[in-house]
Order: C-alpha cells, then sequence, then structure tokens
C-alpha cells in the first residue's frame, strides 16, 4: 500500500509535467504544500522560467507566452477569477493552464446547489474567460483537476494546509447557524430552530461552509483513491459527523469503493473534545517545543523561520540578508525522515542547556563552508532550529505555564479541592500587583489557561466565575495600549469597562462552551484520571485514549465512534444478514488506520499515539492528519477570534 507521501509526489509528478517554458503561479495553500515536496525548485527543474505568487499584483515580462496557475480556491470565486483576470490581461501569453484541486462536481454543487451534477461547464466557462483575457479565441487555455492536498511533516503525520482555517463549531454556533440559515431563507418562507448542534446537518450550513465540507470530501475522496482503500468511516463530535456524511456521500467515492478491494479505518474527530492538550505545555517532542517559540514562516501554518546568519561568514546586518531556514527539507527524490526524531525521540527537559551548547559547537565547525552546508542542509537546518528554541528566553515562561497546569490538574482532580478558578484568581491577582515587565504570565496566557482548564473539568470549574472576570477587565483597561495579540483581537479599541465586560462574557459563553463539548460521549467524557490514595490525578489525552481502545484487547464497545458506511447497510437490507452471522465493523479491523483531526494537531499527540502502538507491538499502520499544526495561540484564535460558521465573513 503507498504512503501518503508517495500519493502527494505522484500529483506533483503530474503537475510539473505542465510547467515547462512557462510562468508558475502559485496561491498560500498549494505553495505550502510545494514547500514540503521539495519546494521551488522543483518547478525549476522541471522548465518553469519563473515561479510567482498567485495576486493581481503580479504579471508576466513580455516576451513570457505561457503560465501555469496552482490554485485551491474555488474557480467560480470572484476573488480567484480577479486574480486569474488580472494577470492575464496585464500579460502576453498565448497558453495558459490552470490546476485546480477543486473537483468539477464540487464546483457543480456551488453553481447548482446540487451534489450529484458533475459536468464540465465551470471548467468549460474558465477556458473560454481565459480565451477572452487573453485576447484571441485561437489561442490555448486548459484546466485539469489534480487534488493537491497532503503536506507530510515526516512517515505517519500529515496536515491538509488548504483547511487549516476549518475547525469544529461549539454550542455557541448553533444561534448563529439559525440566523444566518433563516436568513438566507426568507424569502422562500423556510424557517429553522436548534437547540443544540446535534440537531443541525450539513444543509443548515451558510452555503461557504458547505462547499469548503464538500471540498474537503473531494480531497479526502482522491487520497483513498491514490491509497486504493475502501473505508469504513467513523467521527466523534458533530463538526466529524457532518465530514462524514459528506465523504460518505460524495458521488465519486461511491463508484470507488465498489472497485477496490483494499480496507482501511477511517476516524474523523473534533478538536474541541480535547482542547486541553493543545493549550497545555506538556511539549514531549522537539517539535512542538520548536513552533511553540519560532516564528511561523510567513503565510505557512506547519514550518518556522530559522536563523542561518550563524553559519555565514557575514556578519553586520545579516539578518536583513541571509534568507530564513526552514525544517522542511529540499529533497523529493525519497521521503524525507530527518524530522522523524523532532516528533517521536524522546525529550529530556533537564538537558536542554548542556544540549543547545553541544549543538552550538558542532554547528560552529560548518562556518562558511558553504559546500558542506548544502551537502547536509536539512540537518544543519533542524539542529539550528533545535538549539535556538532550546535557548529561547520563552522556555521559562512555558515552564511557568506548565507548573500552573499540573497545579489545576490537581485541583480538578481532587474531589475536596474548590475548583480551578479559585487558583487562577489567586494567579490573576498577583501578577496584577507587580509591574508589566515582571508578569510570568500574559493575559493571553491567562486565557490560555482558562482554556485548558475548561476543557478538562468539562466546565465545572468553579463559583469565581465573575471575580476572575472582573480581574481580567481591570487588567485589561490597565493595559490597554498594549494588549497580547489574541486579547487585543478580542477586545479591539474597547476603552470602557462595561464593553470590555460584555466582550469577556462572550468569551466567557465559549469557555463554558468548550466546557460541555464532550458532553454528549458516553466512553470519553473525561480526558482525566481522579486522584487515587496511592496515585496523584493525570491527564488522559484524548487522541491516545482513543487509540489504546480501539487496540485493546478487551475489546470494548466502543459508542462514542458514530460508524456510517452505507455498504453494511445495503447488505442487512438485502436480507443476507437474517441468515449470516454479521459482526459491527471495528476501527481495528483493518491493516491502515487513518485517523484525522478536524481542528489541528499537536506533534505531541501524535508521539502520543505513536507510543501506544509501539507499547502495544500493533502490526497495524497508523497514520494522523490534520487540518493544521497547531500552536497554543492558534487554539485561541480559532475559538475566540474566528468565524467559523462563515468562512467568508470576517469578525
Amino acid at each position: 500500500m503507498k504512503t501518503t507521501w508517495q500519493c502527494s509526489k505522484a500529483l506533483w509528478e503530474d503537475v510539473v509535467l505542465k510547467v515547462n517554458r512557462a510562468v508558475v503561479y502559485v496561491d498560500d495553500p498549494c505553495a505550502e504544500l510545494l514547500h514540503w515536496q521539495g519546494g521551488m525548485a522543483r518547478l525549476l527543474e522541471a522548465g518553469a522560467v519563473d515561479v510567482r505568487e498567485f495576486s493581481s499584483f503580479e504579471k508576466a515580462d513580455p516576451n513570457q507566452k505561457k503560465a501555469v496557475f496552482i490554485v485551491s480556491s474555488m474557480l467560480r470565486d470572484s476573488v480567484t477569477r480577479d486574480v486569474l483576470k488580472d494577470v492575464v490581461e496585464q500579460s502576453n501569453f498565448q497558453y495558459v493552464v490552470v490546476i485546480s484541486t477543486v473537483s468539477s462536481n464540487v464546483l457543480a454543487f456551488d453553481r447548482t446547489g446540487s451534489a450529484e451534477v458533475d459536468d464540465k461547464h465551470d471548467f468549460d466557462e474558465i477556458e473560454d474567460l481565459l480565451l477572452q483575457w487573453m485576447g484571441n479565441m485561437n489561442y490555448t487555455a486548459e484546466i485539469f483537476h489534480i487534488p493537491l492536498f497532503t503536506a507530510d511533516i515526516c512517515p505517519g503525520l500529515f496536515v491538509t494546509p488548504a483547511f487549516s482555517q476549518v475547525f469544529p463549531l461549539l454550542e455557541t454556533d448553533v444561534q448563529h447557524v439559525q440566523l444566518q440559515y433563516n436568513t438566507a431563507h426568507k424569502v422562500k418562507g423556510d424557517k429553522a430552530s436548534f437547540t443544540s448542534l446535534s440537531e443541525i446537518e450539513c444543509q443548515y450550513l451558510p452555503k461557504a461552509l458547505q462547499v469548503t465540507f464538500k471540498r474537503l470530501a473531494c480531497c479526502f475522496h482522491a487520497l483513498l483513491s491514490d491509497l486504493g482503500v475502501r473505508e469504513d468511516l467513523y467521527s466523534m463530535g458533530h463538526t466529524s459527523r457532518l465530514l462524514a456524511t459528506e465523504i460518505e456521500n460524495y458521488p465519486p467515492a461511491k463508484i470507488r469503493r465498489k472497485n477496490v478491494s483494499n480496507r482501511a479505518s477511517v476516524i474523523l474527530i473534533d478538536r474541541t473534545l480535547d482542547l486541553a492538550s493543545p493549550a497545555g505545555h506538556q511539549l514531549d517532542t522537539l517539535l512542538d517545543k520548536i513552533t511553540s517559540v519560532l516564528p511561523s514562516l510567513p503565510r505557512h501554518n506547519a514550518d518556522v523561520m530559522v536563523d542561518m546568519t550563524p553559519l555565514c561568514s557575514i556578519v553586520k546586518d545579516a539578518k536583513n540578508v541571509i534568507v530564513p531556514g526552514s525544517l522542511a527539507s529540499g529533497s523529493f527524490s525519497s521521503q524525507p525522515i530527518h524530522l522523524q526524531n523532532l516528533v517521536f525521540g524522546k525529550h529530556k527537559a533537564n538537558q536542554d542547556v548542556v544540549t543547545a551548547e553541544q549543538i552550538d559547537t558542532t554547528l560552529s565547525l560548518f562556518k562558511g563552508n558553504y559546500a558542506a552546508i548544502e551537502s547536509h542542509l536539512d540537518t544543519l537546518q533542524v539542529a539550528m532550529a533545535t538549539s535556538q528554541a532550546l535557548k529561547h528566553q520563552d522556555t521559562s515562561r512555558h515552564d511557568n505555564l506548565l507548573s500552573t497546569e499540573k497545579n489545576l490538574v490537581q485541583l480538578v482532580g481532587d474531589d475536596s479541592s474548590a475548583g480551578g478558578l479559585s487558583h487562577i484568581l489567586t494567579l490573576l491577582k498577583g501578577q496584577l500587583q507587580l509591574p508589566a515587565n515582571q508578569r510570568s504570565h500574559s493575559l493571553d496566557d491567562v486565557l490560555m489557561v482558562l482554556t485548558f482548564l475548561y476543557s478538562l473539568s468539562g466546565g465545572d470549574c468553579g463559583d469565581e466565575e465573575l471575580e476572575v472576570q472582573d480581574q481580567l477587565v481591570e487588567a485589561i483597561l490597565a493595559e490597554k495600549s498594549d494588549l497580547p495579540p489574541v486579547i487585543h483581537s478580542i477586545v479591539g479599541d474597547a476603552v470602557s469597562g462595561s464593553i470590555v465586560r460584555d466582550l469577556l462574557e462572550d468569551v466567557w459563553s465559549k469557555l463554558e462552551a468548550v466546557g460541555t463539548a464532550r458532553d454528549d460521549l458516553k466512553n470519553f467524557q473525561s480526558i482525566l484520571e481522579p486522584s487515587t490514595a496511592i496515585s496523584p490525578a493525570s491527564m488522559k489525552p484524548l487522541l491516545k485514549t482513543i487509540v489504546e481502545q480501539i487496540f485493546s484487547p478487551d475489546k470494548p464497545e466502543l459508542v462514542d465512534l458514530e460508524f456510517k458506511s452505507s455498504g453494511l447497510k445495503d447488505f442487512l437490507k438485502s436480507g443476507f444478514g437474517l441468515f449470516m452471522n454479521v459482526s459491527k465493523p471495528g476501527p481495528s479491523d483493518h491493516p491502515l488506520l487513518l485517523v484525522f483531526v478536524v481542528g489541528g494537531v499537536t506533534a505531541t499527540e501524535v508521539k502520543q499515539v505513536r507510543d501506544v502502538v509501539d507499547k502495544m507491538k500493533l502490526d497495524k499502520q497508523v497514520v494522523i492528519g490534520s487540518t493544521k499544526l497547531l500552536r497554543g495561540t492558534d487554539v485561541l484564535q480559532s475559538i475566540f477570534c474566528q468565524n467559523n460558521v462563515d468562512p467568508d465573513a470576517v469578525m
């Protein structure tokens, strides 16, 4: 069976066949995918004359006659069309190729509202428009669907940049969905009323979110098709349930399932069912430590900027001259494995300082030796990133947050305690008595700890909510000229206590929704192991616990994993189920288990799953995928600052 990296490699091989003698324009998600499949050099080696941003501000040189556009957005989208139009009209192209990651089936749904329509109308229409924009209907315009989807960080872990903003809905989104639906259907007199997320089906969502889910279903079908498997599909969480329904009902997928014999289990899981794991600071992998402190590569979600100037001879203003390094490999002939140790290797925090010094000593041997640097670039970039992360000034702040989180675990796990909010209240009061530059926790840190607490406890945090809110209002007003990014995004330029309090009430309603996210679960309602007479309380990370239960020799009935498979239903309806011993499928039945977390995953969670697989000595392949590689601040942005109901709206 092929790996996800091999599937991605084959798709990019189809792309590079189109780029010879062309100016190539790439949008951000596709650029990030390319970044993890050899980078721009791959296109240049295939004969591309230039690689540029997909932007209206770009145009080709007069002598450049061929263009290739690689885009992940909807071709029917007005912004996408405007960019295509602007670039083509400003250039002298005679041959234009558009490579779209979105299928004609999804485009047809966007146009007609029907999932069953699959015509080439939209591709044909864009081809005609391209010819008009080139100014000669005898020139050539072609559109190809190539489902570029996964960026493999290392074997067993992939992310999907085009869907990095997809995040599960919370109960606080129910009224928003209802309002959007009733407003959009007011003319028809169609009115809906919902009391919980469990009542919402895909057709009630805003059109833009429906299209996003269908795009994701399209890409999932393409991945499973390339892997050559027919899936047993499971979901946990309300948003994952909707996505699983879209994948199950995607018309081309029904045909695929009839034509392949290899089997796989696919589980979709809502990130919101466990936000304590990504909001916490128990960083068991070097990759999480690196991504938590080093700045992100601009317009990328998974990679970071690595300062490589210490290896260069240039000293003055070196950072303004030398392009930053990154973690991705420049190789595309075989799957890079240089990040495996960052994800799966054992990491001991008490060795950080010594290790950083040893790394720096070794790195110094390469300074100015550019031939050696080029030969070992992947390893050197990882080593430099590791050194810089271990020495980063935020390390002590993260240690303080981890200490706070450990205290909260014990408080919540002890039935006799007053609850976690009393601890946070004491923390806040203590911090506010200190000058801003002497505080160990920023206001964003406090919000992170609150998110950790509400997810961990299931919302049972104590009775001090109003007191904590009062302290936060006081702190926000005192620091309003220098607020940290997330708090500033929430409150904006609000200047009065009453406005800030209203905004914080909205924050608290979302925190409470985070706390109740697992209320509908039976097997996995708690992510906390309470304290006993002989052991302290401890966290039970959801992803790890799910995999443990799936492969448990006791084979418990996992009612929280909702199973979707039209094949089994058809078999039972046929009557054969009356005469044969038909057992309910389980996610451990097949050689491949693909777990996809909707809303992001951390490297620590991936390592925890791998440790379970290794400990049980399983003969199964377990692959973890997600919409993005998570940092703690990503969690806050997704919950408190992002409109997860309507992707086209701006908060």
